[in-house]
């Protein structure tokens, strides 16, 4: 009794402190748009759990099925993140992309299409790992579909040089939008100059934190969360989660959510109770749905 007292404690002191928001990254899209079960199920997890942002992948995939930049067609896309926002509260809506180019063919057009706010996405969130040497180096998966061809180096300092010139891209981008889109950067191994200028273009990082237990998740983040203390900013920061079974997952067949995110809190707060003064962390994120739904429903299934 005593724990479940100081846990409503503790997440009420955290949303009011942080502005709470947990953030859920929704893989494999393309296959439950159009299906009403498989939507209303996506969108009956996220509200249960506490999700109030929702990112979508694979829209490179519903742009195939349903033309994102034709209002015939896309509207399937509109009821859907109407029903999230108006039926399930979901209050932010994302689309997730590697490059600013995705977002100004298809995105930025999509929502200029739809008249209605609550039909619009709300943020444009750019996944473009420039520190993977394997990704940015000579052969690798962005040498040669994005950096070769704009004749930029393969070299993490050129792959970098991208990833900012394509937010800078997505920054503008958003503020010549009438809705209000806020601009997501998601980081994972940065240096202390790298994210200063990483946050002059976007509105929140997506902050990488991998790990089997929430402790080990902290561990990981550790270096990430002091370069931006120490880069004196005020930019809203999400901690994301891998929910794969080598990471997290496995840990939340186990235990709950709130839990998880309490574990890591204090672990930050016994290490240096400055970043939890200093940073403006606004939550979780959680990588991905399929996965995780799996987890939750394995540990709901042993509670009960």
């Amino acid at each position: 009794m005593k724990k479940d007292i100081f846990l409503i404690l503790f997440l009420l002191f955290f949303t009011k402190t942080f502005c709470f928001q947990r953030t859920l990254y929704v893989d494999n899209f393309n296959s439950i748009l159009g299906s009403e079960n498989k939507e209303n199920k996506l969108l009956s997890f996220a509200k249960e759990n506490k999700f109030n942002t929702l990112i979508l992948y694979q829209l490179n995939k519903v742009d195939k099925q349903y033309s994102l930049i034709d209002p015939k067609k896309n509207n399937i896309l509109a009821a859907f993140i109407s029903k999230a926002k108006t039926k399930y509260n979901m209050t932010h809506i994302g689309a997730s992309g590697e490059s600013a180019n995705f977002f100004t063919s298809r995105i930025d057009i999509y929502n200029k299409t739809r008249n209605k706010s609550e039909e619009k996405f709300d943020i444009y969130n750019l996944e473009y790992e420039y520190w993977s040497k394997k990704a940015s180096g000579i052969d690798g998966y962005y040498c040669i579909n994005y950096l070769e061809e704009n004749k930029v180096p393969c070299t993490r300092q050129g792959s970098f040089n991208y990833f900012l010139d394509n937010l800078k891209k997505l920054k503008s981008l958003a503020k010549k939008q009438k809705h209000d889109v806020k601009v997501d950067a998601y980081v994972g191994y940065y240096t202390q100059n790298e994210i200063a200028e990483i946050n002059k273009y976007c509105d929140r990082l997506i902050i990488q934190a991998h790990g089997k237990s929430p402790e080990l998740c902290f561990t990981s983040a550790k270096k990430n969360l002091e370069n931006l203390y120490n880069t004196n900013s005020n930019i809203k920061a999400s901690i994301v989660f891998s929910t794969n079974m080598d990471k997290l997952g496995y840990w939340l067949k186990f235990d709950s959510l709130d839990n998880g995110e309490n574990k890591f809190f204090n672990t930050m707060n016994n290490f240096n109770v400055n970043l939890k003064k200093k940073l403006n962390l606004d939550g979780f994120s959680y990588h991905s749905y399929s996965i995780l739904e799996k987890s939750i429903s394995y540990y709901s299934y042993n509670k009960n």
